[in-house]
């Protein structure tokens, strides 16, 4: 808008001949300004339209006056004149740059000004469709200056579809105040910095008819394209996070721009931000947008709300997204690409009082799809077709590591999918596991960006990890047609790093390795390693252990020393590098650590007969790729050889 700032004070004084009307003309007030104009709080204008305003009382402006439009979102001002004034109606000649929004207009006569009032314009095509009785909202879905028929609007209750002209309409209590589309596939929609928007804000009251059109843009051939999904990213200016997610940044605006011609788009998985620091920090959705701009310039990315998005200080699951519909967009929604039908879900029920102060003061919520987003999912899905594959982008898992119901109402909602092929992919536990249900029904927990929220990568920078080991990464998800493949790759990394070997003869975690005073902190923190590993202890039996983070149960894990097949046994362990990369560094600072490593299913132990042969590691995914290692023993248990 800054543009509009430049032409701003495009003045338009514009003397016009009254236009011939039934009213009598206004009386001369002379040098009175007891003027009285009716400004109402919501006017929608058709493009090119003149603005009528109701005189009360005879109080009419002079026709020599002038208005004075001022923006509420931008810098931009506009002045015009009266057409036509009489004494129960003006016509103020509409400013042709006038766009919807807040405005606050003033009428102005030589030195004196009087504010007339503040009001929400909708400016709007010209057409001569008729809503239908009882209609709230309706507007136009176009592209190219032509109606596009069958695409699917919602206002987050009801869900409809454009008519054969392109118009849509519904009888809405406008609940959530906003109005969105489900993309088309072969379409794409306007940018926002890397906001797509499908959606539009309501200003006007539930009693009153609105118009909210949307601009579609052709966008070819979307059978083939890539989704990449970036979970947990919680910036907050804090821990050095700034300049660790430029990198990632960088490397995205990489890949994009690597891959000119392709259709490429991304999708969060929820917390973007840390409600802790909204506040204390000043640090929020905005500021969290403006971390890409000049780096990311044509990269779309969808979001996904998180419960870390939610704003803690206020009550209930309803307050607590309305920031989130302000700066960002709906929390749940649908669009298409290709032959693939995406949701993004608000899985996330909060169910906090910060009065209270219970639960970390007031910071309480639920895993669990609300009944109106249930009641939405299901008319969404109505309009798709069983043979879509369904891809579904949410904060919360829908099922722990071990394939039990992880979100609260699980059953019921993955009911919804019944003849589907759907993929949910979930972020929120900060580790990497895959879930195949059923032979209809996948999941991918997807770890995250942030890692261990920027901990490790701030005490050791090329070597942020998770508490499960899995580094700081992404999914990129490639599709073709109604078939998809995917893989982790983490930040900084080839897409060919995807596990981790240590030699557990040189793992021996000791007190000396923190200073006296955080000792009795770290013995606290290596007891929870006893069962799983029990890295305080050495060990002269030759294993090796293998982290494989993206590993499902089609993976294949073989290792070789001097080309005998060694016997690979999937064991429950701690990755023991989480130690050196965050718990250890982290005592030495602050002699307590707040994040612990996780117990996962993804590693492997081997044991060979030397502890200082040479092993050959070769792992194939569900999909064919293969990425091998030759590991020279003995390997030394530091951060510089895993950097």
């Amino acid at each position: 808008m800054k543009h509009l700032f430049e032409f701003a004070l495009l003045i338009s004084l514009l003397t016009l001949t009254p236009a011939c009307g039934k009213d009598k003309p206004a009386p001369d007030p002379g040098k009175s300004f007891d003027v009285s104009l009716v400004l109402p709080g919501f006017i929608e204008l058709a493009t090119g339209d003149d603005l009528t305003l109701d005189v009360k009382d005879g109080k009419a402006p002079l026709l020599s006056d002038f208005m004075q439009f001022k923006s509420h979102e931008s810098n931009a001002i506009f002045q015009t004149s009266f057409r036509e004034v009489t004494s129960s109606k003006a016509v103020v000649k509409t400013p042709k740059a006038l766009t919807s929004g807040k405005w606050t207009l003033t009428l102005q006569r030589d030195s004196r000004e009087k504010t007339i009032g503040t009001t929400t314009f909708n400016i709007v095509e010209s057409s001569d469709f008729k809503p239908s009785a009882g209609t709230s909202i309706y507007g136009k879905v176009s592209c190219e200056g032509k109606g596009v028929p069958g695409v699917v609007v919602s206002d987050g209750v009801e869900v409809t579809t454009t008519n054969a002209e392109g118009y849509y309409e519904i009888k809405s209590a406008k609940k959530y105040k906003y109005v969105f589309i489900s993309i088309p596939s072969g379409y794409e929609v306007p940018s926002a910095g890397i906001l797509p928007k499908f959606s539009n804000k309501l200003v006007a009251a539930a009693s009153s008819c609105e118009r909210s059109d949307f601009q579609l843009k052709k966008a070819g051939n979307q059978d083939n394209h890539t989704m990449l999904f970036l979970g947990d990213i919680h910036l907050a200016n804090r821990t050095n996070d700034k300049n660790q997610f430029r990198t990632f940044t960088r490397e995205l605006a990489s890949y994009v721009n690597s891959h000119s011609g392709e259709k490429i788009y991304a999708v969060t998985l929820g917390d973007m931000t840390w409600d802790l620091y909204w506040y204390s920090r000043n640090y929020c959705f905005n500021e969290y947008l403006s971390e890409y701009d000049g780096i990311i310039n044509s990269l779309q990315i969808f979001h996904t709300i998180g419960n870390h998005d939610h704003d803690m200080n206020a009550t209930g699951d309803w307050d607590t997204v309305q920031r989130y519909h302000t700066d960002m967009c709906p929390s749940f929604y649908s669009f298409n690409i290709g032959e693939v039908h995406y949701i993004t879900i608000d899985d996330i029920q909060c169910t906090n009082n910060p009065a209270s102060k219970t639960d970390g003061g007031g910071r309480s919520y639920k895993d669990l799809v609300v009944e109106d987003v249930m009641n939405w999912l299901a008319k969404d899905l109505s309009h798709v077709d069983k043979a879509t594959p369904v891809v579904v982008a949410m904060h919360a898992p829908v099922y722990n590591r071990d394939g039990g119901n992880s979100l609260d109402n699980a059953g019921s909602f993955t009911a919804l999918f019944s003849g589907y092929n759907v993929t949910f992919v979930s972020g929120h536990s900060h580790v990497l596991y895959t879930i195949d249900k059923s032979s209809s029904i996948r999941e991918h927990n997807n770890g995250a960006i942030c890692a261990a929220w920027w901990w490790a990568g701030k005490y050791n920078p090329t070597y942020n990890i998770s508490t499960d080991g899995s580094p700081s990464g992404y999914r990129v998800m490639s599709v073709k047609g109604t078939q998809m493949e995917s893989y982790f790759k983490a930040t900084g990394r080839s897409e060919d790093y995807q596990f981790r070997a240590y030699d557990r003869n040189k793992i021996n975690l000791e007190l000396s390795m923190v200073p006296s005073n955080a000792r009795e902190a770290f013995t606290k923190e290596l007891a929870l390693s006893v069962k799983y590993g029990n890295y305080a202890d050495g060990s002269s039996a030759n294993d090796v252990i293998i982290n494989v983070w993206d590993w499902n149960k089609d993976w294949k894990i073989e290792v070789t020393e001097n080309g005998k097949a060694l016997n690979v046994k999937q064991q429950a362990l701690m990755d023991p590098t989480f130690f050196l990369a965050y718990t250890i560094p982290h005592l030495n600072a602050n002699t307590s650590a707040t994040w612990h490593p996780a117990v996962t299913n993804h590693m492997f132990v081997v044991q060979a007969s030397s502890a200082s042969s040479t092993l050959e590691i070769k792992v194939t995914d569900d999909e064919g790729r293969v990425y091998t290692e030759t590991m020279t023993r003995p390997r030394e248990f530091n951060i510089e050889s895993y950097k």
